[in-house]
């Protein structure tokens, strides 16, 4: 036969609770009683099921077994207890004496659910003052707490363990169906206090019931459903998380107690049939949404909704998204930032400083030398790199247009505008990046409408009224000189120093030549072609102006990947570069290659990617040490008497970086790795695919000598 322990801080209201308890189970289970202080000498409780009321609830868990259920009582009145409160007068005053606060509220609770609103109780619980004025206690058979200035006292009589309480009990111990039948189960259900609440909706439909809890489950919100006294009845997972705080959600607790913030017990609480209330614990804010469940003779219970303020803006975030019918996101980061030279490094280095703050940035620079890419950059090393990031070319739309696009509109705002209104970038740009491409052709009537903007944080919709927040981070960026257009008044100056208070200039490519070779590597990986140029066609390419800096360089390389053509010579080159007037530099040595001849195909070739790597000074250590153990390699492979490169034999980088570890070099593999990638691309060595290592080339040789003799 299974067990049940009553535990309780008195041993008469233990004993009370085990014969409510056995009304209902009396020859199905077996009930035993214990107090707190009988608690102190016992290692666990051996019964299958515990219960306690929810005042020692905390206290009594560390001695429950992980085998054994804990429950808290939900106690309710009887019809009998109820009907001596009839015939008080109205807007009555009384206090309302039982154990503790906990107790008071529950049954303060239990007594508005059951329509007797008139009556103003005041919770006492034996300690503290009270309005002496008052003459009138209700007690649950607790007297003995009645302050003595009290001149009349209705005891209502203990009050009984709820039908959803004991067949929760049941279903536990297994005995559920043989209660349901029984006519104890009957005669008691009729003579409690029945309530057209939820609690009766669900209690007796366990299929409807079980169907709404996995309903909950499924929803993201967190959700407590609770009956007509503000008790809970069903709450998911979520809530949980999201109350965790709090205090620990149990089936029973009254809504009060976790969200002390919302009166469920007040009529005028849900003038407008549903509240919506934002909470804030420090810890978190929360949106609580509190609707009302309407039976035939009154409340029925409660549905509190509970979201996390800031997943929900995250959601928004993504709705916007999703209504523009556009992707809002930067896929560039400082990784797609290439270059060796001082002027990018330092202009990347001010980005990546500028990406922790929160100010607005002005980005100026020549067209084409990649803002946007910095822009993007910026955002996604910042806080905000979750959220949209925004890009308006102000330049490319219409500047009748371009109000409504920046700010959105209602519906029937104007003639042609969309059923249903649109959202503008900067609602769409919340708690992310919006960037002002072309910020320097912005009408002037639009500059004001923006600085109000930026100032304020806020925007209002053409045709509409309502203002609304909005929290983004400014990038602006141009390509004209905004301080002179602001002197000349064709630019506003108060907009231009709110944009700039952050200012990051991007060099030209003409004054970063150094990397003109490593973008053109670059933008061959990207097209899946190797080009190996001529020395005459390398110098064309570093002494041109590149006027339209990256973006021309960029245009050059797809034109020349498509000649179908390894090796580029100057007759191959576009004739706009051909005409620019240049002298470039022509590279004619030529080196003998290790083994005998003039090596006049590997010294070519060497002209254009030797002086390449001969650039980059800060990695020409880790290109020398790869090229010297590789030699190493190809020496002793020569020994077996093979032929050519046959005889070279391999390493690969694991045997490498443990070289570079033998020789305190501090190379990682990954850097090996792209040392190795670099000089495979450029043809100085051969590297198999996988496991198959790489050999050097004659040309490689050839390298390996310069760099040698080479100034770093």
């Amino acid at each position: 036969m299974k067990q049940i322990a009553v535990v309780a801080n008195q041993r008469k209201y233990a004993e009370e609770l085990r014969v409510n308890l056995l009304d209902y189970f009396e020859g199905l289970v077996r009930i035993n009683t214990y107090t707190m202080e009988d608690l102190a000498s016992i290692d666990f409780l051996e019964e299958d099921l515990v219960g306690v009321t929810y005042t020692i609830l905390q206290d009594v868990k560390p001695k429950v077994k992980s085998t054994s259920a804990l429950t808290a009582f939900n106690l309710m009145m009887t019809k009998n207890n109820v009907e001596k409160l009839k015939g008080l007068p109205g807007n009555t005053r009384a206090l309302l004496v039982n154990l503790d606060q906990r107790s008071c509220l529950q049954m303060i609770a239990n007594i508005y659910a059951l329509g007797y609103r008139d009556i103003e109780l005041i919770p006492y619980y034996g300690e503290g003052d009270y309005d002496r004025s008052i003459r009138l206690a209700i007690t649950p058979d607790e007297e003995r707490l009645v302050p003595s200035g009290i001149e009349r006292v209705i005891n209502v009589g203990h009050r009984e363990i709820d039908m959803n309480c004991i067949l929760d009990i049941a279903d536990r111990l297994g005995v559920k169906d043989v209660l349901r039948s029984s006519d104890r189960f009957a005669r008691k259900k009729d003579t409690l206090f029945g309530s057209s609440s939820v609690e009766k909706i669900l209690g007796e439909n366990e299929e409807l019931s079980d169907q709404i809890g996995m309903l909950i489950q499924l929803m993201e919100q967190g959700i407590l459903i609770t009956d007509n006294m503000g008790r809970i009845y069903l709450f998911n997972e979520k809530a949980e998380a999201l109350l965790r705080g709090r205090q620990e959600l149990s089936k029973g607790l009254l809504a009060a107690e976790i969200l002390p913030e919302i009166d469920l017990g007040d009529p005028d609480f849900f003038e407008e049939g549903r509240k919506e209330l934002l909470i804030s614990d420090g810890a978190q804010n929360l949106i609580v949404s509190i609707v009302p469940i309407r039976a035939r003779k009154g409340m029925g219970g409660h549905i509190i909704s509970v979201k996390n303020f800031e997943e929900v803006e995250e959601h928004q975030h993504g709705v916007r998204a999703r209504l523009s019918q556009r992707s809002h996101t930067a896929k560039y980061d400082f990784s797609d930032i290439k270059g060796g030279s001082r002027a990018i490094a330092e202009a990347a280095a001010a980005a990546r400083r500028m990406a922790g703050s929160d100010s607005s940035i002005l980005i100026t620079g020549e067209s084409g030398t990649g803002k946007e890419v910095f822009a993007q950059s910026i955002h996604n090393a910042s806080a905000r790199r979750r959220y949209n990031f925004v890009a308006v070319n102000c330049a490319a739309i219409p500047e009748n247009l371009l109000e409504s696009e920046m700010f959105g509109y209602e519906e029937g705002s104007f003639t042609g505008a969309r059923r249903g209104g649109k959202i503008g970038y900067f609602e769409l740009a919340h708690k992310g990046t919006i960037f002002l491409d072309e910020i320097g052709e912005m009408p002037l009537r639009l500059q004001a409408k923006l600085l109000r903007a930026i100032e304020e944080r806020k925007i209002i919709k053409i045709g509409s009224q309502k203002v609304i927040d909005v929290d983004v981070r400014i990038i602006a960026a141009t390509n004209k000189d905004l301080y002179r257009m602001a002197r000349e008044g064709v630019f506003r100056e108060d907009l231009y120093y709110r944009l700039n208070v952050l200012p990051l200039s991007i060099p030209p490519l003409r004054e970063r030549k150094g990397d003109i070779m490593l973008l053109i590597c670059h933008f061959m990986e990207l097209h899946r072609r190797r080009l190996i140029f001529s020395p005459e066609a390398q110098g064309i390419l570093e002494a041109y102006e590149w006027r339209g800096n990256i973006r021309e360089l960029r245009n050059v390389v797809e034109y020349l990947t498509n000649l179908e053509k390894r090796e580029i010579g100057k007759e191959d080159l576009p004739s706009a570069l051909l005409q620019s007037g240049g002298e470039p530099e022509v590279h004619t040595e030529r080196r003998s290659a290790p083994g005998g001849g003039d090596g006049s195909a590997a010294a070519v070739e060497y002209g254009l990617l030797g002086r390449l790597l001969l650039r980059e000074s800060n990695r020409l250590e880790i290109y020398l040490f790869v090229l010297e153990e590789l030699e190493k390699a190809a020496l002793c492979g020569r020994r077996t008497g093979r032929p050519g490169l046959a005889a070279y034999k391999r390493r690969g980088r694991p045997g490498l970086a443990a070289a570079a570890r033998e020789q305190k070099r501090f190379f990682t593999e990954p850097e090996i790795r792209a040392a190795l990638n670099r000089l495979n691309d450029c043809g100085f060595v051969r590297s198999g695919k996988g496991r198959g290592g790489s050999v050097i080339t004659e040309k490689g040789m050839l390298l390996k000598e310069e760099i040698k003799k080479a100034n770093w």
